[in-house]
């Protein structure tokens, strides 16, 4: 029966692979598609397509409150790669902030293009002070900006520590943060594997073992969107939001201790990240 069981698992993640190829490629053409009706028409090609990516995959969502249709920061925790597909409940036109390793995948970076994604190089500390820059130029245009602080997935719903330079994008944008945290059910789908073998390898495992999955419920929670005037003080909210939401699920304590929050400040206000004496006007300029 265990035999029969794991393939039927491969040939179910088959079928789906090739349906999610499909959807995907639609997706990208109505995308680009809707872009002739301004952001709201590409957003509203996205969210259908990513619904539909949601029922093939067998995704049985549980939302707990609701986005707002203003221009926010949306800040998730991470334990998938899965957590992509519930962009479909943010009823406002939203983009990402994603890791540029898919960038150049295909079709990837044509759809990214045509949502106005922030493509991040990992690892790389300059990489910082543009994103803030692009992240205020969205907020500028009108759009919600999506992203996790922790910047890699967990593996497990415990919440790793946080950059901190999301906090600080908000605080100087003005724009208010709502927290979205996704607790899966099933529990093969929060995933984290070494990427010593570079990230390709990382992404198509997990992918592969969630195509496999008979069902995936999860329970998706939002916060109301909130100004914070300090970066430490929303630093604090999310590690909150999350451990009230996780802590059945937690395997250790969400790292809330004062002395991280302020090491992780002042590594910021002491790197290349640090905007002090720069205007909003030249940041977008």
């Amino acid at each position: 029966m265990a035999i029969y069981s794991h393939k039927m698992k491969h040939i179910l993640a088959t079928i789906r692979m090739v349906g999610l190829a499909v959807l995907f490629t639609l997706t990208s053409l109505l995308v680009v598609v809707g872009r002739i009706f301004g952001k709201k028409g590409a957003h509203a090609m996205l969210r259908i397509g990513v619904y539909c990516k949601a029922q093939l995959l067998g995704i049985r969502s549980e939302v707990r409150g609701q986005s707002t249709r203003e221009t926010q920061l949306i800040l998730i925790n991470h334990p998938s790669y899965l957590d992509i597909m519930f962009l479909n409940y943010i009823k406002h036109p939203t983009t990402l902030l994603a890791a540029n390793n898919f960038k150049n995948w295909p079709l990837v970076g044509w759809l990214g293009k045509a949502l106005n994604v922030i493509w991040i190089k990992r690892h790389d500390r300059r990489a910082g002070k543009q994103v803030l820059i692009d992240g205020e130029n969205r907020f500028k245009k009108g759009l919600c900006l999506m992203t996790s602080p922790e910047g890699r997935t967990s593996g497990t719903h415990d919440i790793y520590p946080v950059k901190p330079g999301l906090f600080l994008l908000a605080q100087r944008a003005e724009v208010p943060i709502t927290f979205m945290c996704f607790k899966y059910k099933n529990k093969a789908v929060p995933y984290f594997h070494s990427l010593k073998n570079g990230f390709v390898p990382h992404f198509l495992k997990h992918f592969w073992q969630l195509l496999g999955q008979w069902r995936i419920p999860v329970e998706i929670h939002f916060s109301e969107p909130k100004f914070f005037n300090d970066a430490k003080e929303a630093m604090q909210a999310f590690y909150d939001f999350n451990k009230s939401h996780l802590q059945d699920v937690l395997h250790f304590e969400v790292p809330v201790k004062e002395e991280f929050i302020g090491e992780a400040l002042t590594r910021i206000d002491s790197s290349s990240l640090s905007f002090r004496a720069e205007s909003k006007e030249e940041l977008l300029a």
